[in-house]
Parts: C-alpha cells; sequence; structure tokens
C-alpha cells in the first residue's frame, strides 16, 4: 500500500485531497499541519478517524519529525505555506522561512531518504505577466512576496532535487468542505454578492486562469500513480478557463443576481497560461467548470451551513 505525507494537509486543497484519496484510492494518509486555520468539526471527526488516515499537528520545520516519519517508500505532498499576497505581507519573515527555506529542507530530506517522489505545489501566480499564453518554459516574472518564494523554491528542486515534480495550479476555486476559503477570487465574488448584494471588481479586463480544487486533486494524484520517474513543471488547469476577471464575476452575477461595481484599485497580475503539458504528458483534463463550482458553493450558503469568515487572512 502507497504511503501518501500531506504536508498542510488541512488546508484548502489538502482536505479535499484527503477526501479525494479517501475516495479513489486505498493508499495510507499521513496529514501533517500545524492548524492555523480552522478544520471543520464534522470533517475533521469523520475523515480523521478513517483507519488509513493518520494526523500529526507538527510544523515542517520541525525537521527530526519530519525524518521520523518519511520512510523510502513515501510520497510526499507539499501544500505547507502562508498562501496569498495578503498572509504574506504581514508575515515576510515567516513566509521566506516556510515557503522557500522549510520547503527546500523538506526536499533535500526526501532526496536523503530517496523517497518514491516528492511533489510540491506552486502557482500560475509565479507568471506575474504575460499578456500571450505562457507555457512552463516561459519567463516568470513574480509580482508579489508570495510568488517570489515560488520561484525561489521552484528553480532550487529543479536544478538540486530530482524526482520532484512542481505543478503550478491556476486559482483554485470549488467546495472544500474540510476547510472553506472565501478570499479567493471566485469565492471572494461569491462571498461578495451574497452580503454586499453586489460584486466589486478591480481591473475587470485583466486575465486570471482558474480550476476547481477536485481537478487539483486529481493531477496531484496523477503524479503520485505515473510510473515513470519524471522531474518536471506542469500548469494545471485547462486553456479553455483562461478567463478575464470581468467574465468570472460575471458568472457569478447570473447567478446570483448581484451587479457588478468596477472599483479602483490596483492588481499587477494578468496571465493567459497553456495547459497542454500535463494533458499530453500525464493525461489530465479538467472536469469541472466554474459554473459547477459557483453552483455547489452558492447552494452550501443558501442551505445556511457555511462560515464566510473562513479565509488565510
Amino acid at each position: 500500500m502507497k504511503k501518501i505525507i500531506l504536508c498542510g494537509g488541512s488546508g484548502y486543497i489538502g482536505t479535499k485531497l484527503t477526501e479525494h484519496l479517501l475516495d479513489n484510492t486505498n493508499y495510507e494518509i499521513v496529514i501533517v499541519d500545524r492548524l492555523d486555520f480552522k478544520l471543520e468539526n464534522k470533517f475533521k471527526a469523520t475523515k480523521y478517524s478513517d483507519s488509513r488516515i493518520t494526523f500529526h499537528q507538527k510544523d515542517i520545520r520541525n525537521l527530526d519529525f519530519m525524518e521520523s516519519i518519511i520512510k523510502e517508500d513515501s510520497y510526499v505532498v507539499n501544500l505547507a505555506a502562508l498562501v496569498g499576497e495578503p498572509l504574506c505581507k504581514i508575515k515576510p519573515d515567516e513566509a521566506v522561512e516556510v515557503n522557500y527555506e522549510a520547503a527546500k529542507n523538506l526536499a533535500e530530506l526526501c532526496k536523503k531518504k530517496n523517497i518514491k517522489k516528492f511533489i510540491q505545489l506552486s502557482t500560475c501566480s509565479n507568471y506575474g505577466q504575460a499578456k500571450q499564453m505562457v507555457d512552463e518554459d516561459g519567463e516568470l516574472f513574480p509580482t508579489s512576496l508570495y510568488a517570489d518564494t515560488k520561484v525561489r523554491l521552484e528553480k532550487y528542486l529543479l536544478q538540486n532535487v530530482p524526482n520532484s515534480i512542481i505543478l503550478r495550479c491556476a486559482t483554485a476555486y470549488g467546495l472544500s468542505v474540510g476547510r472553506m476559503r472565501f478570499d479567493l477570487l471566485v469565492s471572494e465574488f461569491i462571498k461578495e454578492a451574497w452580503l454586499k448584494k453586489e460584486i466589486n471588481v478591480f481591473m475587470p479586463e485583466v486575465h486570471r486562469p482558474i480550476v476547481h480544487v477536485s481537478d487539483i486533486s486529481n493531477a496531484i494524484l496523477l503524479c503520485i500513480n505515473h510510473i515513470e520517474p519524471i522531474s518536471r513543471v506542469y500548469n494545471v488547469g485547462s486553456s479553455d478557463q483562461n478567463y478575464t476577471k470581468r467574465e468570472i464575476a460575471e458568472k457569478v452575477s447570473k447567478r446570483m443576481g448581484a451587479p457588478l461595481k468596477i472599483v479602483e484599485k490596483e492588481d499587477k497580475r494578468d496571465y493567459i497560461v497553456n495547459f497542454d503539458r500535463i494533458k499530453n504528458e500525464l493525461g489530465f483534463s479538467t472536469k469541472l467548470s466554474a459554473e459547477d463550482g459557483i453552483e455547489e458553493m452558492v447552494k452550501i450558503l443558501e442551505d445556511g451551513s457555511f462560515d464566510l469568515n473562513q479565509s488565510n487572512v
């Protein structure tokens, strides 16, 4: 049985990935997370009590502990990070320490242990500004500390850690019942429409590719199951979900009946991304659309069963 270690596994992507692994594999799952943010009680009670899951409330910077659980037959997925520009602005020193130094040290430990695979989550925000469609070999132009830490980490892994896979994910959306976030682009539009009955959009014509959190989970599982060793960067998303912010907001508006309000605020990011590599090499394709994600998030709000204050800040 494969042993999957999810570092930062109690976050927005990590909890959805946990569900995906439980539902689609027989793998043993080891979750390491500091629990900086709220983990939904029902999710924790039902999923974390599964016999295949072991949970450790630990920090990946504790290398002695990480060394004690990582074995040669392990597959390590590193989702642990201070995610997003706002949080990294608040805690810049910790952002560098966790997102770059700790991830680098974890990867080196995995290299020493000669593990099966090291999969590192990264972000399409690394492209920063790309008016023409950009692929994995295109120029990186980080416009925030968050993206800068990811770019530095990517370069280190590609140069020093064989058999590491880097997944540059588009902006995530969709329901993750274990640990939802309402501070990401699609969910933030939904939150504004729900609470303020309007959607504030700044710099509406800039582009932002998006991808459902379930599709990210499937991409990670494809990488785990890929037989041949690979040391590669993959963009995770689909070329047909390269939207302008206005287009995304209009989809939310159509479902919720909230008008758009254009506001003055800077947005340094504007990028259009090509996702052919992961499709051609790993057979990955997205299954869910923006409309699917909007519908499931709105439905849970209408059911009155979700906390809109869940965010990373």
